[in-house]
């Protein structure tokens, strides 16, 4: 038995950690570092995503709040005109109707003050045309 260091062991022990050494300082930590960033990035951008969603979330929500309020406020517009519309129109039927009725009225007076002339004239005439008619039937006076 050969109690001797075998020094092939120890050369391969420095030269892995030579080896080991320079890769991570050429490429393990490079690597690392860019690896580092790019999760950085991901991370930050889904972060801006998700506050981007959200804000247009809070958007949608505004945006569907006011046109709620903008609805609601042109139907009680609308219900207000629409009334308003309404009272206007009952205002002008009842005033037609007055007028109609007053024109009625001044009509029925004005016929009965006619109906009523012409019975008096009548009533003149009575005894004129009794007389006329008596006259002819007996022959020629009366």
């Amino acid at each position: 038995m050969n109690l001797t260091p075998d020094h092939t062991l120890i050369y391969q022990v420095i030269l892995f950690i030579f080896v080991w050494i320079g890769l991570s300082r050429m490429a393990f930590a490079p690597t690392s570092e860019v690896l580092d960033k790019r999760r950085g990035r991901t991370v930050a951008a889904e972060e801006e995503a998700v506050s981007m969603v959200a804000s247009a979330d809070s958007d949608r929500e505004t945006y569907d709040r006011k046109v709620h309020e903008r609805r609601a406020q042109l139907s009680a517009e609308t219900a207000s005109a629409r009334a308003s519309a309404q009272e206007e129109s009952a205002q002008v039927l009842n005033s037609a109707r007055e007028s109609a009725n007053q024109a009625l009225n001044a009509q029925r007076a004005a016929v009965a003050g006619q109906i009523e002339s012409a019975r008096k004239t009548l009533a003149n005439d009575v005894d004129a045309i009794a007389n006329q008619m008596l006259t002819r039937v007996s022959g020629g006076k009366a």
